[in-house]
């Protein structure tokens, strides 16, 4: 697998994680050092705002260890019937049925086929 962006965050220096999950998502965070700090871009590009240099890039790609990945990355659902309030749920926490019902989305990406399948890979070797 090539080296993809996965979830573009970083970790603030009291801990707090920010993360950019679309083109034009900013979040911003106030650090307890009093510092502001923002990220935007999603997943087309990062851009960080800082008044310093000292976050720690905390983001997530395709070449990271899979345990890493299953953690951290979600899946958004709107129910079963596509009805409810959106959820976001870590692919270690998608039940198997859920996984198999992406996996044949018409839309579905390859990065994330990929994932679906070494969550299902992993599952097995529990």
């Amino acid at each position: 697998m090539n080296k993809e962006l996965l979830l573009s965050r970083i970790q603030t220096p009291d801990g707090t994680f920010i993360c950019s999950r679309s083109f034009n998502d900013l979040a911003e965070y106030t650090d307890k050092n009093g510092q502001h700090y923002g990220l935007e871009g999603g997943l087309a590009y990062q851009k960080v705002q800082y008044d310093k240099n000292d976050y720690r890039d905390a983001s997530i790609y395709t070449t990271d260890d899979f345990s890493l990945i299953r953690e951290n990355i979600v899946w958004d659902s709107y129910g079963i019937d596509g009805d409810e309030e959106m959820q976001q749920i870590k692919i270690k926490d998608l039940e198997l049925d859920h996984i198999e019902n992406i996996l044949i989305l018409p839309s579905l990406s390859r990065t994330y086929e990929e994932i679906l399948l070494s969550e299902i890979e992993f599952r097995k070797g529990l």
